[in-house]
């Protein structure tokens, strides 16, 4: 797999500014998008954007790529309305931002105010369905993400930090003794201790999992950090509760990379997760009793569709689908 990354800034103080003026940039897309919707027959409005746009290539080619964004824009405003006003706060009333949202919303899938166009401002890097791109970051330390997951990422002189934003991130770290490597997923940070690591962030929590040597696992509810060595798994609730460290194969831990999910004893709602960053739309398991049931298996992720058929095969679910994007297993 062909690795993907930035340039290596030439100094750290051009990498600030980079990333400031970027965030900018897709903070000022949202803006326009957001207010272009909710007042399309505005002609100043519009002449006002065009000169926008102009200013910059970068102007064009980010709003281009914020009209793409598309999800459900309602989910997003009850998962996340701090971003959903600040996305809307270029309008001029509280009468207006209440229609310029509610205009968005009305177009739904059509709408950038969606889960993804709130992490695509957020993250660094974003792996789409069925991607697990790899990436080689300034220091030497590679990166892989799982399908549908997002991380940030910002180095200083004193740390090297990556935020798990969503899904799973493999982790393989360049030695530098005077900068820590830490990983930040939900209420945990786990900083490394030797090379190479898996952290996937779930609806519980996050699951840590060491491939090599070893590393330490933080939370602000658990004191002191736990060291986790090589070929063990270490679980934090979203609230910082550690549980046990248990041993764990090496080869289901790293199964995805290959391109396979091998999984035992798991809840079945934690395996369609699983598939479902690889299958087009939507998943949802409509009784709680199925979601719970533990399994065992592997499927091959190059087919997602025929895994989650072989899944509902096995273990007596029913699958209905509506239309190409919402599939319901009861």
């Amino acid at each position: 797999m062909t690795a993907i990354g930035k340039r290596n800034p030439p100094t750290a103080a051009a990498d600030r500014h980079r990333k400031a003026f970027e965030k900018r940039v897709r903070e000022q897309a949202v803006d326009w998008l957001v207010r272009l919707t909710g007042e399309p027959a505005d002609d100043d409005l519009r002449l006002a954007f065009e000169r926008w746009r102009a200013e910059d290539p970068a102007h064009a080619e980010v709003f281009a790529r914020a009209q793409r964004a598309v999800g459900d824009a309602t989910l997003l405003v009850r998962r996340e309305p701090e971003f959903a006003a600040k996305a809307v706060r270029a309008t001029a009333s509280r009468r207006k931002t209440i229609a310029a949202l509610t205009v968005v919303l009305a177009a739904g899938a059509g709408g950038f105010l969606s889960l993804d166009g709130a992490m695509w401002m957020r993250a660094d890097v974003i792996a789409g369905k069925g991607e697990r791109p790899i990436l080689k970051l300034e220091d030497g330390s590679m990166l892989q993400l799982n399908a549908q997951s997002a991380v940030a990422y910002e180095f200083t002189p004193g740390e090297r930090r990556i935020v798990l934003l969503r899904g799973e991130v493999f982790v393989e770290v360049a030695a530098d003794k005077d900068r820590p490597f830490v990983v930040e997923a939900g209420a945990g940070t786990t900083t490394a201790l030797g090379t190479a690591f898996d952290v996937n962030l779930t609806d519980e929590g996050a699951d840590v999992t060491v491939l090599e040597h070893a590393v330490s696992v933080a939370t602000e509810s658990a004191e002191p950090p736990r060291r986790v060595e090589v070929n063990e798994q270490l679980s934090y609730n979203r609230e910082g509760r550690l549980g046990d460290i248990k041993p764990i194969d090496p080869l289901l831990a790293a199964a995805w990379r290959d391109g396979r999910l091998v999984f035992e004893a798991r809840t079945i709602a934690s395996v369609v997760d699983e598939i479902g960053r690889y299958v087009p739309g939507r998943i949802l398991i409509a009784d709680a009793a199925v979601g719970a049931r533990r399994v065992s298996g592997s499927f091959d992720l190059a087919d997602p569709v025929k895994a989650l058929q072989g899944l509902a095969e096995a273990f007596d679910i029913n699958v209905t689908r509506i239309g190409p994007y919402i599939t319901i297993l009861r």
